[in-house]
């Protein structure tokens, strides 16, 4: 038997002919594919404006239901040959068509063969290349297992009672074996992006528990008051008789029939029952039938071990029948304070002490005024709700930060904040380093996780040390999954291995955004040198890039050099790559005053901040700085070297070879304050890089931070370097720590000069390179892999930033 598969637009039978695409340009056509909410953004609006002062972007979900469309799949229809077979959700259907949402159904005849729904896998994906929905509504959890074999659609599945608590058996306990797949469908509520449940009781059941609760609908035109007599009439029942209607088949043994069975044996044995009562039960008729039958019965018992939130309770409580059940789903809060109702436990004799209550209740019935606020309109608005919700909830990112602990490293630690201030949910994992150790802390209402690992000191120390923490970031990743939940994972290079841990949660529907931080390969010739060893070494590395690069949905660039690796050597496609820059927090790197203590009876005094490793060029400086004292004689001038790393050792035992560590002072890493305080009373600052391939492609953090305090800056001649200086440095010669002598001491002799550059440096950050000028394409980055969630208005970037780094309209 081939799966049922009934294809209607609005209603309205297909007629075999596409609509329309929409006209957009072939890049974004084929991002359309991958990520199909775009195509709803494309229907709903992008609006975009600017002028010569500001440029404004408003990035929205449609918020007009008519341009909505949804595929639902679901295992429960009517149908001719059963008319009643998920009669709600027929109406849930049509409710929300009426409001001009296009729905296509898929439906399943699971009941005939559990092998339709393998089937029903292959007609979903066939119908989402045909169909451009934007989402998927599944009905029941076996149909949320379907929808769920694709990841291009954000998936919403309505649990509907017995997918989360189970089948019952003969005693009306859950099987064994419903109850194994009653536990991978709370576990699917995990993988989607919304679930939608009927009543508080069975979110409690969900792992996550952040389901949406919306009873199902009831149709007010169809069960409403009608006149008992006729009714009775057309069903050819007594007149005088007293009718309790059981609204099921008896042979269910969930709505445990035999307890009312009993209960109305019990009460027609009692002397002072009013005559025999007969159980009305209903079975294999169409639903349009059900009111007659309700408004025909004296009184409606439910008396099931468990239910979500029971149709029948409500269609009769909208007929002003009186309702005897089961504390099950909503019941007791749908019967509260309602004459004529009667919460009951599933025992014969706790339900023949209902039913004798509210028998012996005279007080007028007026219960459909309870049912108003579950009209079809209402509910159905409702669920569109949880669609629209879709592309504006709270989502979750996952920053993973390899070689530094955060908040320490502070391109990453803006990036958190600036996510977070935007409305998204920020987890990270880092190292534990120094006085960073706290294996997990909130701040900022950021969640941060450090996991211990040890720092690889040689060449063989670096398989250890990503071995290691590879595993960490599995473990705490899953955890996190598991327990939070998270939309993307942002990758912090290096290494360029956390596309390992990105990997399986691809197939989960999680989005990868590579953030580039170094070249690793560049890197890797710096610290490996020559030979065959460090060739292999390199292959290795330029793979492990590609393999990122192949992953992630888009990549953020620190510069434009590294753009161009992206898209050249990456492969990755011109309009997924977006530049942000590094640039120091402006509020908080503000001059202060100088400490004059720091200079120790020296005239001047020259600041480094950063790394000491091999490829800072440090043991250069050291010379430069030795040409200074023993060349020019110059003992005027002291040496502040901020920072740590694995050189710092030697460094210092180079600066006493030298005989210059009475002008030299190591500080270590040191508090932000104490760092400012330090580079403020400072004169100029220096960088002095080795000129390799990688320092020539890469932006070093610390040139922007000593802009940001209005420092002049001596720097070797480097591409990127130059680029985000320009006039605020004077450039040496590559690896010549002479002519570097030289250009600290040219600097340092002309005081106009240096607060010249220095106002230059201060001015080009606060108008190109801040923060703020990069926090609009971090935003734009995200919107492009999970869809719009922020409004973005800042100042227009510069021509310049125009033409380096905005995306997509920058050429590689």
């Amino acid at each position: 038997m081939s799966t049922t598969l009934r294809y209607v637009s609005r209603g309205k039978p297909d007629t075999g002919r596409a609509e329309p695409p929409v006209a957009v340009q072939p890049w974004l056509a084929r991002q359309l594919i991958i990520f199909p909410d775009r195509a709803s953004m494309m229907r709903s609006g992008f609006q975009a404006s600017s002028s010569s002062s500001k440029k404004h972007v408003s990035l929205f979900f449609c918020e007009d239901p008519r341009t909505m469309r949804v595929l639902t799949i679901t295992n429960m229809y009517p149908s001719s040959s059963r008319p009643g077979w998920g009669s709600f959700i027929h109406s849930q259907v049509e409710s929300i068509r009426k409001a001009g949402v296009e729905i296509d159904l898929l439906e399943i005849e699971g009941y005939r063969s559990r092998w339709n729904y393998f089937r029903a896998i292959w007609d979903m994906r066939r119908m989402i290349r045909q169909g451009d929905y934007d989402l998927i509504h599944a009905h029941y959890g076996l149909s949320g297992l379907v929808a769920r074999c694709q990841l291009s659609l954000p998936v919403v599945v309505s649990f509907c009672g017995d997918d989360l608590y189970g089948h019952a058996g003969p005693d009306g306990r859950p099987r064994r074996k419903s109850l194994v797949l009653a536990w991978i469908h709370r576990q699917l509520s995990r993988f989607v992006d919304a679930s939608i449940v009927k009543s508080a009781a069975m979110n409690s059941l969900l792992p996550r528990q952040d389901a949406t609760v919306i009873p199902n609908g009831v149709d007010l035109d169809l069960f409403k008051p009608m006149d008992r007599a006729s009714c009775r009439a057309s069903l050819g029942l007594d007149p005088a008789r007293l009718y309790i209607l059981f609204p099921y088949g008896p042979d269910r043994a969930r709505k445990n029939f035999p307890a009312l069975r009993e209960a109305v044996n019990q009460l027609n044995t009692e002397a002072t029952a009013q005559g025999l009562i007969e159980i009305l039960t209903i079975e294999g008729e169409p639903q349009e039938r059900i009111p007659t039958y309700m408004n025909a019965a004296d009184l409606m018992v439910l008396p099931s071990f468990w239910e979500g939130s029971p149709n029948a309770v409500k269609e009769a409580l909208a007929c002003n029948l009186k309702v005897v059940a089961t504390d099950v789903g909503d019941v007791r809060e749908r019967l509260a304070d309602l004459p004529g109702t009667y919460v009951c436990d599933p025992t014969a004799a706790s339900i023949a002490m209902g039913i004798r209550a509210v028998l012996a209740d005279y007080r007028p019935v007026r219960s459909r005024e309870a049912m108003l606020d579950l009209s079809l309109e209402q509910v159905g608005n409702r669920v569109i709700d949880v669609y629209r919700n879709i592309h504006r909830h709270r989502r979750n990112v996952l920053i993973i930060v390899e070689n530094l602990p955060v908040p320490f490293d502070r391109r990453v630690w803006q990036q958190a904040n600036a996510l977070k201030a935007n409305g998204l949910g920020v987890f990270v994992i880092c190292p534990k380093r120094g006085t960073y150790n706290k294996s997990h802390e909130v701040i900022n209402g950021i969640e941060v996780f450090r996991h211990p690992l040890p720092e690889a000191r040689a060449a063989w120390g670096y398989p250890v040390e990503y071995g290691i923490a590879l595993f960490w970031q599995l473990v705490l990743a899953f955890r996190i999954y598991f327990t939070r939940g998270f939309d993307v994972i942002h990758a912090c290079n290096p290494p360029d291995l956390i596309f390992l841990v990105a990997a399986p949660f691809k197939l989960l529907g999680v989005r990868f955004i590579f953030d580039h931080h170094d070249l690793c390969p560049e890197l890797g010739e710096t610290k490996f040198g020559t030979g065959w060893k460090a060739t292999a070494a390199r292959k290795v590395l330029h793979f492990l890039e590609r393999a990122t690069f192949r992953l992630a949905d888009a990549s953020i660039a620190t510069n434009n050099s590294y753009r161009n690796v992206a898209i050249q050597r990456g492969g990755m496609k011109p309009e997924r790559v977006y530049v942000v820059r590094s640039a120091p927090d402006q509020a908080k790197w503000q001059l202060v005053e100088a400490d004059q203590s720091l200079r120790s009876r020296a005239r001047f005094l020259v600041g480094y901040v950063g790394v000491m490793g091999s490829q800072e060029g440090l043991s250069n400086l050291l010379a430069a700085i030795s040409e200074i004292v023993y060349g020019r004689g110059r003992r005027d001038i002291r040496f502040m070297l901020i920072g740590d790393g694995p050189e710092k050792a030697s460094l210092q035992n180079e600066a006493v070879s030298l005989g210059i560590s009475e002008w030299v002072e190591f500080t270590g890493r040191v508090p932000d304050a104490d760092l400012i305080r330090i580079l403020s009373s400072c004169d100029i600052c220096v960088n002095a890089d080795l000129a390799t391939s990688f320092n020539d492609l890469s932006s070093m953090n610390k040139i922007v931070e000593y802009m940001a305090l209005g420092k002049a800056i001596v720097q070797v001649d480097l591409t990127e370097g130059r680029f985000t200086a320009m006039d605020a440095a004077l450039c040496a010669a590559a690896d010549d720590p002479i002519d570097f002598a030289d250009k600290i001491l040219d600097l340092l002799s002309d005081p106009e000069r240096m607060q010249r550059m220095g106002a230059v440096g201060r001015k080009r950050l606060d108008e190109t390179l801040a923060w703020k000028h990069q926090v609009p394409n971090l935003l734009a980055c995200y919107s492009s892999v999970i869809g719009p969630f922020s409004t973005v208005e800042t100042h227009a970037p510069s021509p310049e930033v125009l033409r380096h780094d905005l995306n997509p309209s920058a050429k590689a």
